[in-house]
This record gives C-alpha cells, sequence and structure tokens, in this order.
C-alpha cells in the first residue's frame, strides 16, 4: 500500500462523536488520506463504515494528551498530518484547499485555516471572541449550513506566541518538519499544540487558508471549560510565550529579509542579531550613539529589537521610543528588559539616567496617556508587560525587573489583544 498523501490524526477518550468526524472524512472531495484514531482511557469504537483508510490504535497506557498524539503521529504514514479533534468535523473540501496550499508553497510547513463553531447537536453557535481583541467574523454558508465563520488572526511572532490568538484549526504540517522539531511533547497535559506552533514556526513559514475548513464543536466536556484544566492551559501558555516570543521574532525577521538589533551589544550579544552600541567593539556592528539622534537603518527595516539592561542609560525616552519605532518594520517588536523602580535596581546604578515601571510604557501603548505628550509619533501595542525577578538571586536584593515587549503599530495588520492607541 503506498503512503497516502494525508494522515488526519485523532486521540480520543471519548467516541460519541467520532461518526460524525468519520462522515466528514469520507465526505471529503480529496481521496488520498487515512485516519489514525488512538484511543485510550479504555475507550473503544467500531466505525459504522468498513474503509481501509481508517486505521485504530488502542493505547490504554498513555496519560496525557500531548503523548496521545505523539503516538498517533508515529503511527501515521502520510507526508502531511492533519489534526482532527474528536469532537469536531473537517468540512468537505478541507484537505483539497490543504493539497492546493501545500503545492502553491512549498516553503510552507504549516497550513492553517478559518474556522466555525458548532453547538453540541451540530448547529450554529453564535458565540463569538470580541472584536475590540482583533477578532472579526462573516456569515457563510458551509456544506449546507450557516455560520458564523470566524476570521483566523495573521501568524505573527505575537500571535503565534499566545494559544489565544495563534492558528486555530484546521492545523496541516509537513511530517519532516514535525520529526525535525521533534513532535509532540508527550509529558503535556494541556497546550500541547501551542507548544509545537512555536516549534514549528520556528522551522518554517505558516500559511493562511482564507476559507472555514473546520468545524469545532462546543459543548460541556470542552476541554477549556474545565475550570482547572483551564487555569492550567492559561498558566501554560504564557510560560510558551516567555519561552518563544524573542525565538519566533527572530525567525519572523529572518524570513522577512529584516534586522535583529541588540542595543547595548558591547555586553552578551545574542546570536542572530546585528549589534549597536556607543563605541566600537567587539560584537559591535554599529557604533551608535542613540542620544544624539538617529539610527543608521533606513525606516521599516528592523523586525525585533532587544533592548535589555539598556533603557535605563538613554535620557530622553520620547525620542528613543519615536526612533525605535521608526527603523521598526510594520508589526515588528521590541522587547525589552529594564530595572524596574518598583525595586532597587533601577536607582543603584550611577550609570542610569532614565527610570521605568509598568506605567511608563503607557504613555507608549495608550492614547489617553500619550495625548499629553505631543511629542510622542510612535505607536505601539502591548504585547506582555509584566515585573518580576528574573533569578533568585535578583529577589534576595530586591531587584525587579520590568518586561515590556512592543509590538509596532504600522498598517493594517491585526494583532490578537487590546489596542489602546
Amino acid at each position: 500500500m503506498s503512503r497516502p498523501r494525508f494522515s488526519v490524526f485523532t486521540g480520543s477518550n471519548r467516541t460519541r462523536f467520532l461518526d460524525d468526524c468519520l462522515q466528514s472524512l469520507l465526505a471529503q472531495t480529496y481521496s488520498d488520506w487515512e485516519w489514525v484514531v488512538v484511543l485510550n482511557q479504555g475507550a473503544r469504537w467500531r466505525p459504522e463504515v468498513v474503509d481501509r483508510r481508517i486505521r485504530l490504535v488502542n493505547a490504554d497506557h498513555l496519560s496525557g494528551i500531548g503523548a496521545v498524539k505523539a503516538r498517533a503521529c508515529a503511527e501515521a504514514s502520510g507526508d502531511i498530518l492533519v489534526e482532527l479533534d474528536h469532537d469536531d468535523m473537517l468540512t468537505s473540501t478541507c484537505l483539497e484547499q490543504l493539497d492546493a496550499a501545500f503545492e502553491a508553497d512549498p516553503a510552507a510547513g504549516l497550513v492553517y485555516s478559518d474556522t466555525a463553531q458548532i453547538r453540541e447537536d451540530g448547529s450554529r453557535d453564535e458565540t463569538r471572541f470580541a472584536a475590540t481583541f482583533g477578532w472579526d467574523y462573516r456569515e457563510e454558508q458551509v456544506d449546507g449550513r450557516d455560520l458564523l465563520v470566524c476570521r483566523s488572526l495573521p501568524a505573527t511572532p505575537h500571535n503565534v506566541s499566545y494559544i489565544w490568538y495563534a492558528p486555530n484549526h484546521v492545523r496541516a504540517f509537513r511530517r519532516d518538519l514535525y520529526e525535525k522539531v521533534g513532535g509532540y511533547d508527550e509529558s503535556l497535559g494541556v497546550a500541547d499544540d501551542h507548544d509545537l506552533m512555536c516549534r514549528l514556526y520556528q522551522v518554517c513559514e505558516f500559511r493562511h487558508v482564507p476559507e472555514c475548513l473546520y468545524l469545532q464543536r462546543m459543548h460541556a466536556n470542552n476541554t477549556q471549560r474545565h475550570p482547572d484544566v483551564n487555569a492550567q492551559i492559561q498558566k501554560r501558555t504564557v510560560e510558551i510565550y516567555d519561552s518563544n516570543i524573542e525565538l519566533n521574532a527572530l525567525a519572523w525577521s529572518r524570513r522577512l529579509g529584516l534586522v535583529a538589533l541588540d542595543l547595548g551589544a558591547a555586553h552578551n550579544k545574542p546570536e542572530g542579531y546585528l549589534g549597536l552600541d556607543r563605541i566600537a567593539g567587539p560584537g559591535v556592528d554599529i557604533a551608535c550613539d542613540v542620544n544624539l539622534g538617529r539610527i543608521d537603518l533606513p525606516d521599516n527595516s528592523v523586525g525585533v529589537v532587544r533592548a535589555t539592561d539598556f533603557l535605563e542609560h538613554v535620557p530622553d525616552k520620547i525620542a528613543l521610543f519615536n526612533e525605535l519605532y521608526r527603523i521598526l518594520a510594520p508589526g515588528g517588536l521590541l522587547l525589552s528588559l529594564t530595572p524596574s523602580t518598583d525595586g532597587r535596581g533601577a536607582f543603584q546604578d550611577p550609570t542610569h539616567v532614565s527610570f521605568y515601571n509598568e506605567n511608563s510604557f503607557w504613555y507608549f501603548t495608550n492614547s489617553a496617556y500619550a495625548r499629553f505628550v505631543p511629542e510622542i509619533q510612535c505607536r505601539f501595542q502591548v504585547s506582555r508587560l509584566v515585573t518580576y525577578f528574573p533569578s533568585a538571586w535578583h529577589e534576595t536584593h530586591k531587584i525587579s525587573y520590568v518586561a515590556a515587549n512592543l509590538i509596532a503599530l504600522k498598517g493594517n495588520a491585526r494583532n490578537g489583544g487590546l489596542i489602546t492607541i
């Protein structure tokens, strides 16, 4: 038997909706697929239709969804892996459109689509995410159903780094890249998809099919509707963000041919960055005193600016932020880490001339505050703003830091999250 083009995979410990999953597969306009179903926690199911493309695997010993999906992908033989949750359905042209997208763009490692929610009985679900956080919807007839279709957000570093805004179903990815990044983390019980997506994003391009290819069923047993599990998802999402936002931004910048710029590069410039510092020396690619004005880079040429222990050394905050905004591309990121005035670190160093805490960034991200400072020409959106101790040593010595990751708002880019400027 030849290897199929697509391996659709499903893990299931509740079999109630598997017949609907199967019917959506049998209705596909593209026939070169197999379906790998891994049953665990004692679940058993027999398909109502005999089809050689269906493969059932019993794996009661597995614990955690990461392990179940890893087993499903290990059993799969197709070139493209397509995730189908055990209570959801693919639209009839899903695999056909995925095939066309992968064929049209060999650089695409992951393809995702728009999606629509349905109720437990399969009828239209009216739930909407808030438009103020970047979401929009359209009315559409899909396979004879009148549905409310959610338009997926673009795969920017910020959006991919948060599960709330990352590509939702359908998600399909090349098998060789899945294996290259190490596959599903078998230790994860939540956010397994998000973790995998971040690792894939760092090695390949994501492509969006602007069609509804997936129906996501909403019911009482959805994972996110269990308070304890949802709390774990929220916590893990932020952990994944913190671990991946810089790597995601670097990968995005590299693919678009944008500069990754490290400010204060004479001190431990990371790999992949162009270094800027006041005085020429090791690690310094651009010798430039930002206190004197313009950075010698074109407008919109930078994808990510890293400013660790830097902002506090520049006296003119407004001029600095305006200049960083100028060089950042639309959607580019400023990743900053600065000793906060909430601790002792801001004031202990005699070379510090500017002082920051979380509130300091309001003036660059919130129009209600920016209007009081007309010299501010930049427009940023908060990606992450938090105060913390980087290590136990910092906590012992009461040296807290404010991490302010900001997105340059230019053009019509859709970023998940509240925009207040």
